[in-house]
């Protein structure tokens, strides 16, 4: 069967079992090529349903509507399109637009006419004519009223493209019968406990001026979602685990439409209606789903400026989070470093020397941005489904420190905290280096300050405190050697922020001035020029970043409890402090 004769198959109108990509996948399997190269009707057909609808990757995309529908790096750095838009002409076009008037079956109607219209500007530098504009439209709309679907969410993406080219041409009569098209198709195929497939039209009209809105059509809309939260509300404790989530999603659109119509009342009864239902949810739930859901009401709250209950719920969110930790089970491995494997890494780290050794353990411990990028995605292949869900993480007392997304949308933050990680593991190997160094070369806090006394960062007066905490650290008392280094650091930042001509000063309410926070300092433009782009994002990540270790926050504001003042958290300090030494002058 050849391309021809699929074609013919699929544009019968009576059909209404396929999509788009199911005629891509036939196309593919049976073209034939004629002295090793395809027609030009044959190629035009193939990639016309080879692209894909609504493309979303900025990056790898044309600025266009329809994409591509694989992108694959080269070796070279260049990238290998299929289909490319690069292959489209006018002769493709043409074609396009004569199929799009002869062709039948909607489905098909609408992909010609719609890449035509997507494709000519980029392509030929021209305007579109508008007739395909309205035979793509109207194809669309077909495709919705009378059934020509499988996936309703995919009638739902081609509406709202089939409304924005509507408003384009700023023709009332297709306006209105998109908008048309969109509420009876959502009444049409909606279904409560679906929510993906409803509250579009409430997304796509309602603060749309443009779309027009008769205050029938608005009150329809509205009164649907008012129906659909009290059928999902009224329903046992138990049969909330079913509907909870859709209620959300309607309880949120209408609390957005009120609020912007300043019926504060109508949002506060929406909002408090899901909170009291959502609480019921979780009753007897373990502590920390309790603790989840109370943090989640309390941003509700926040968003719709409902502050007494949001306070209320605060207080709520701090009595539960203090239960959080005594429901948490200590999850652990064996970690078995044989020997010979340390006294061979001891004894390359140390060769040459005190000095030699210092240096290496400096830039060994550093970690490099690039190589655990490499480490997380290596990870991420391996382990997929453990990076897929949001993460918290809970202080000592079960208060929410952060947040972390799925590894697609927060990719840093995961970074963040696989570093994080590593530093956790290196503390092992870190202490064994250190013990070696105090063996073999009496490593102490005079070679500490040797090595750092020329850092041009380091107030020469400030050198009698750091001495203090080196003391301290040598005499294992953590508490005092963390809490005086720390500060010490912070002030060597700041000073190389005005020594660039930097300010570190900031207005305070008060009307006079105070420092800018460490985690300031170490974003503004003079640290980011001045220093290694690695040990800038290394201090961040030890210091003040909540995703990380947060040392200087976490000491400052009294958060660090006696446990954490040990061995790992010092040495890491040192290590920190040593780094000080590779900033120089230049002249």
């Amino acid at each position: 069967m050849d391309i021809q004769q699929i074609l013919q198959k699929y544009d019968d109108p009576s059909r209404k079992d396929f999509e788009e990509y199911q005629l891509n996948s036939e196309l593919h399997k049976n073209f034939t090529k004629v002295n090793g190269e395809l027609p030009c009707d044959d190629l035009a057909e193939l990639m016309a349903f080879g692209f894909n609808e609504d493309y979303q990757d900025i990056k790898t995309g044309w600025g266009t509507y329809f994409g591509p529908m694989t992108v694959i790096r080269n070796d070279n750095g260049t990238a290998t399109e299929t289909p490319s838009i690069r292959l489209v002409n006018n002769d493709i076009l043409d074609y396009w637009h004569s199929r799009a008037k002869i062709a039948n079956h909607p489905i098909l109607v609408a992909r010609y006419s719609g890449l035509v219209w997507d494709f000519t500007k980029y392509v030929t530098q021209n305007q579109p004519p508008a007739e395909i504009a309205k035979i793509c439209i109207n194809a669309i709309i077909k495709v919705a009223l009378e059934n020509y679907y499988i996936n309703e969410i995919n009638v739902f993406s081609k509406l709202k493209r089939a409304l924005s080219i509507a408003i384009l041409l700023n023709d009332k009569d297709l306006i209105s019968k998109c908008k048309n098209a969109i509420i009876t198709f959502e009444n049409t195929v909606s279904k409560d406990l679906l929510p993906g497939i409803w509250g579009h039209a409430f997304d796509l009209l309602m603060f749309n001026k443009k779309a027009q809105l008769s205050e029938d059509e608005e009150k329809f809309i509205i009164d649907e979602l008012e129906a659909k939260l009290e059928r999902l509300l009224s329903v046992d404790s138990q049969e909330l685990q079913k509907t909870i989530w859709p209620a959300q999603n309607s309880a949120t659109r209408l609390a957005d439409y009120y609020r912007k119509r300043s019926q504060n009342q109508d949002v506060f009864r929406i909002i408090c209606k899901f909170a009291d239902a959502s609480e019921q949810y979780v009753k007897g739930a373990s502590v920390a789903e309790i603790a989840g859901n109370a943090q989640d009401l309390y941003k509700l709250y926040i968003k719709y400026h409902l502050k007494d209950k949001a306070a209320e719920m605060l207080l709520k969110v701090r009595s539960l989070g203090t239960k959080v930790p005594s429901e948490m089970k200590t999850v652990g491995a064996d970690l078995n470093i044989p020997t010979e494997k340390i006294r061979e890494y001891l004894s390359g780290m140390t060769k040459g020397g005190l000095a030699d050794t210092i240096q290496r353990l400096l830039f060994t411990y550093i970690p490099i941005k690039e190589t655990e990028e490499g480490i997380l995605r290596k990870k991420a292949a391996k382990a997929p489904i453990s990076y897929l869900f949001t993460q918290q993480l809970i202080d000592s007392k079960g208060r929410l420190i952060t947040t972390i997304g799925p590894l697609e949308e927060d990719f840093d933050a995961h970074l963040i905290k696989e570093i994080s990680n590593n530093l956790t593991l290196q503390s092992i190997t870190l202490r064994f280096l250190i013990d070696e160094m105090i063996s073999k070369f009496g490593f102490n806090s005079s070679d500490i300050l040797e090595t750092i006394k020329d850092c041009p960062a380091i107030d020469q007066h400030r050198l009698k405190i750091i001495e203090k905490g080196l003391d301290a650290y040598f005499e294992n008392d953590f508490v005092v050697a963390i809490h005086l280094i720390i500060p010490q650091i912070e002030e060597a930042i700041r000073n190389i922020v005005e020594f660039g001509g930097g300010n570190v000063l900031k207005e305070s309410r008060g009307g006079g001035f105070h420092l800018r926070t460490f985690d300031d300092l170490l974003r503004d433009n003079i640290i980011n020029e001045s220093l290694d782009a690695d040990l800038v994002n290394y201090f961040k990540i030890l210091f003040t970043d909540q995703k990380g270790w947060n040392l200087r926050n976490n000491v400052c504001h009294g958060m660090t409890n006696l446990e954490e003042f040990n061995f790992q958290t010092a040495d890491r300090l040192i290590h920190a402090l040593l780094c000080l030494s590779i900033i120089k002058y230049i002249d």
